[in-house]
């Protein structure tokens, strides 16, 4: 089951965001809005949907299928994280993001807000959460996934996975069972869809392990949920283009002239002021004197990941 959406772009009528659910028992969509970047900004798409839970279902989970934070599922539903969702219960969830830019066609990765967009002609037409690589430890190697330009050069399905030196050499050091290679099927870590990137080492690929999704703790690679990549795989062909990027701080005008801005922690250490960085960015979008300083400084101290409202002169 996909989540689909129709909103206004520059008058017209154009599809906007889906963001595959099929693992949602029932979906209701609401388009709130998807609105057009402006020059050194991205795009705003917020849009709500009714999520059935299942027999099983945590927050946690259903949290990280959808891409938001479990916390502010419980807090729009009033409800009791220490206690058990019943099953049956229709949850209001709203999904909200920047897209740091727009492509005319092509895959982008958001590595702060740890998401995946297809687009389409100028147009997302596909938005997951996704599991990225894990950042350094003190003293330890990370596995940081990546910024920058890239192709798909290759797709594989039910492939046999050769398991890299460097992982191995991981395995070694903490006391694992060596494995050199896994064959096609459920216990393989790469799943059953891959697709082959120009990155070295680095893949897109599903994974087995679900709680791994919208966290930092693959080895570099991009992990998406077993339907949301079956989805990716059938719309995407050798020589696609994509794109990774790293803005913690994502800013966004709309038609009306509203500014909104969603700051996410920079998980990577990559930006030493985060405060500087968002007034830079908005001097570089020409939005510094329409907007709150204010509120900018909450929202970069909060570092939430959830879009806010930062115009000048609004409550």
């Amino acid at each position: 089951m996909k989540r689909t959406a129709a909103g206004g772009m520059r008058g017209k009528q154009t599809p906007a965001g889906i963001r595959s659910a099929a693992a949602v028992a029932c979906v209701v969509l609401l388009l709130i809005g998807f609105f057009p970047f402006s020059a050194s900004a991205g795009l705003l798409l917020q849009h709500r949907i009714t999520y059935t839970v299942a027999g099983g279902d945590t927050l946690t989970a259903i949290g990280t299928k959808m891409g938001v934070r479990w916390k502010k599922i419980a807090d729009d539903n009033g409800l009791d994280p220490a206690k058990p969702l019943r099953a049956g219960l229709d949850l209001r969830v709203t999904i909200s993001e920047i897209i740091p830019e727009a492509m005319e066609s092509g895959i982008l990765i958001d590595l702060p807000g740890r998401t995946l967009h297809l687009f389409e002609r100028g147009v997302p037409v596909m938005s997951v959460p996704v599991g990225l690589g894990m950042p350094k430890k003190k003293g330890q190697k990370g596995w940081e996934t990546p910024a920058g330009e890239f192709k798909i050069k290759g797709k594989l399905k039910s492939p046999d996975w050769k398991v890299p030196e460097s992982i191995q050499e991981e395995m070694r050091r903490e006391g694992l069972v060596l494995k050199e290679s896994y064959p096609p099927g459920p216990k393989n870590p790469v799943g059953g869809y891959v697709l082959q990137t120009t990155f070295p080492g680095i893949l897109i690929h599903d994974t087995i392990d679900q709680s791994s999704l919208f966290q930092y703790k693959s080895h570099g690679c991009v992990r998406l949920l077993r339907t949301d990549m079956e989805q990716l795989f059938g719309n995407v062909r050798s020589g696609t283009s994509g794109k990774i990027t790293y803005s913690p701080v994502k800013i966004a005008q709309v038609e009306n002239g509203r500014i909104f801005m969603e700051v996410n922690r920079d998980a990577y250490e990559r930006t030493p002021d985060m405060q500087a960085y968002a007034q830079k960015l908005l001097r570089k979008a020409g939005l510094f004197r329409k907007v709150d300083l204010k509120k900018v400084e909450r929202l970069v101290q909060a570092g939430a990941g959830i879009p806010e409202e930062i115009t000048a002169g609004v409550r």
